[in-house]
């Protein structure tokens, strides 16, 4: 317990240097999991809803239209969901509409499929269609649940007690930069903060390419200004962001993101222990030797 309440509490550890790379690990065998199994399942319904479109006398030419046609109402509804989200917007009720239409579709085609050979054969044949759904659906979640840059709050007219959610927003605000740039690099610098500040950041080719910057310069910026966000989160909260917030806000990559959190996690200090143990046994000894 902080003997002082009016003094800041002591920051949280600061996670392992590898953490950082072995969650992102183990997210991408989640998603390369989840991919391969449903690109399984979508082949094996697509194999049946042709099958079913031949046997209905659909040319062979056409008949592999209704697979692609049907599973495309599902992937294009779960893409406008998915876009919806990251925007912070609410799904619209037709993308709702067309999944859950999609599904139905693939399933009935499905057992369609199979009716002929009887009722294990019509349950051999649902297999695929509800394991294709689940698993898009997953890899969707998965993908809705990348954070979003949150907005930079207005300031304050007094400076009051901040609670711990409003560090990481004050951590999130870019550094301020010169409203008149004297150089290239300084107006290289203003317009990419200004698209991070838009939400459309400038990639290091388009950021380049505009202003006549070499790659490496344009990387160099952009680093700048990532190195500010994460040196400011692990002074204000001792632990840095997560990598999938720097590519959200600055639209780099999870290899950047990672070799510029653990070149921060490099440089920083470990904190010094105190043996508390050998610290009251020389308190103990001092006291009795002057009593």
């Amino acid at each position: 317990m902080n003997p002082n309440p009016t003094e800041p509490a002591d920051p949280p550890p600061v996670p392992p240097r590898g953490a950082v790379a072995a969650g992102l690990a183990t997210r991408r065998v989640a998603i390369a999991v989840v991919s391969v199994i449903a690109t399984v399942a979508a082949y094996v319904s697509f194999r049946h809803q042709h099958g079913l479109a031949v046997t209905a006398g659909e040319p062979t030419t056409t008949a592999w239209t209704l697979p692609v046609l049907i599973d495309g109402v599902i992937i294009m509804g779960s893409l406008v969901m998915l876009d919806a989200s990251r925007r912070g917007d609410k799904a619209p009720w037709l993308a709702r509409l067309a999944l859950i239409a999609g599904a139905v579709a693939t399933l009935a085609a499905n057992v369609a499929h199979g009716w002929s050979g009887g009722l294990a054969s019509s349950l051999i044949s649902a297999v695929a269609p509800i394991v294709l759904v689940v698993a898009y659906e997953l890899l969707m979640g998965m993908l809705r649940r990348t954070p979003r840059p949150a907005t930079a709050p207005a300031p304050e007219a007094a400076p009051e007690p901040v609670e711990d959610h409003t560090d990481q927003e004050r951590a999130e605000q870019v550094e301020p930069t010169p409203t008149v740039a004297t150089t290239v690099e300084e107006a290289a610098r203003l317009a990419y903060g200004a698209s991070v500040l838009a939400r459309e950041p400038l990639s290091e080719r388009k950021l380049s390419d505009r202003f006549k910057l070499t790659r490496t310069a344009a990387r160099s910026i952009i680093g700048e200004l990532v190195d500010e966000l994460v040196v400011t989160t692990l002074r204000m909260q001792g632990k840095p962001p997560h990598p999938d917030h720097l590519i959200a806000r600055f639209g780099i990559t999870e290899r950047r993101a990672v070799e510029l959190i653990n070149a921060r996690l490099a440089d920083r200090p470990a904190e010094p222990v105190e043996d508390t143990d050998q610290a009251a046994l020389t308190t103990g000894n001092t006291v009795g030797g002057a009593a």
